[in-house]
């Protein structure tokens, strides 16, 4: 009970207040007022003006990185506890990124800007949505469809740029294959005379600089991917990308790596479950020039010289919580927007479908590019 005594300098009368609020409900508050010996009822209901605090709440404001060795490598690759914490950087360092918001990039180790990684990218999970679509209508998508469930999901997604990439090597290839010299500018933009030729080649495995992609053109049945699918995306994407006059032309991102794969380890990045509530994931740095206050000498990463050294580090960078992130919003744009032959499907059942499909993905690609590599496991908490 609050007691309020005013002296009101009008009516030099004094006015006693006796307030009660309710403990269900705090916003209502009754009581009884005295004005001049005469007693009035009072009520006030108050409308709330802040948030509701959750009780409980955590926030995503890691405190530390956990760094755990689950593979140690073999075939004489190695890579030491300090030069992958060299590699991830000091944690107040450390960007993070909306998974929904920010592009996802290619498992390659040559990338040297902060990235989220999955296999194949933005291009991977995409395709691999399609795919489990395409099994659970159970009907085979044709060209148009992909084309047309492409561009709706450009117009859906959150993030500002649709990522693809490929290398040198692969360009290299194509200028073999097609008698010509092929810059990077020549592959985003090419003369319209030259498209079909160079769309037939790109469809080609040996043309491809996206490791995960071109494993799934080498190989579709190991992914349980119609071979057909993967093309009609790939002619989906450069199709537009090629398109200036198409609205969606600038969503498309088409980065070239360059120089050699040098990768000696493979990371997998954890998050704790409040930056994954809050969709928040770290951008990692799959290249980076590291110095060591120590160096790895000998068969295993265990033994050291003193001295030191500086050296370019590379390593693949697979964000696993972030891409679940990512199929969440996927997934609800194949149940909203891609309706086919009247079937109907959850959200959450097409989330955990992504989810394995995309675990099998990541294991057929990983033993491809890394099955002799160090395997780290990263967990920011």
């Amino acid at each position: 009970m609050i007691i309020l005594v005013l002296i009101s300098a009008i009516f030099c009368a004094e006015v006693k207040l006796k307030v009660e609020s309710s403990p269900k409900d705090i916003r209502r508050i009754n009581g009884r007022a005295e004005f001049d010996a005469q007693e009035y009822e009072t009520s006030c209901q108050c409308e709330s003006t802040t948030t509701p605090l959750h009780v409980g709440e955590t926030f995503c404001d890691p405190t530390k990185v956990q760094l755990h060795q689950d593979f140690a490598g073999d075939d004489g690759k190695t890579a030491s506890f300090e030069q992958i914490r060299h590699l991830i950087g000091p944690l107040n360092e450390l960007q993070f990124g909306d998974p929904n918001s920010y592009h996802f990039s290619c498992l390659d180790g040559r990338n040297e800007q902060g990235v989220l990684g999955t296999p194949g990218g933005d291009s991977g999970e995409f395709l691999l949505a399609l795919q489990v679509y395409e099994q659970t209508i159970n009907t085979p998508l044709a060209q148009d469809t992909v084309d047309s469930i492409f561009a709706n999901y450009l117009q859906f997604m959150k993030q500002d740029g649709f990522y693809m990439c490929t290398d040198d090597d692969a360009i290299r290839h194509l200028e073999k294959e097609l008698g010509m010299t092929l810059t990077v500018d020549a592959l985003i933009d090419p003369p319209n005379s030259f498209k079909d030729d160079l769309l037939t080649s790109l469809l080609k495995p040996e043309n491809t600089g996206c490791m995960h992609l071109k494993s799934i053109l080498k190989n579709p049945e190991s992914y349980d991917m119609r071979p057909d699918l993967v093309r009609y995306f790939l002619r989906s994407y450069f199709t537009i990308l090629w398109n200036k006059s198409n609205p969606l032309h600038h969503k498309l991102i088409l980065e070239v790596m360059a120089g050699r794969h040098e990768e000696r380890a493979f990371l997998e990045v954890r998050i704790n479950e409040a930056c994954i509530r809050q969709n928040m994931a770290p951008l990692l740095r799959p290249k980076r020039r590291i110095t060591l206050a120590s160096v790895p000498q000998g068969p295993t990463s265990t033994t050291f010289h003193e001295g030191g050294a500086t050296e370019i580090f590379q390593a693949y960078v697979n964000h696993i919580d972030a891409a679940s992130i990512r199929r969440k919003e996927l997934s609800k744009f194949f149940a909203e927007n891609s309706n086919l032959n009247g079937v109907h499907f959850e959200i959450d059942v097409m989330h955990h479908r992504l989810n394995k499909k995309g675990l099998m993905y990541l294991e057929i690609t990983g033993q491809k590019i890394a099955r002799y590599l160090p395997f780290y496991t990263v967990t920011i908490v």
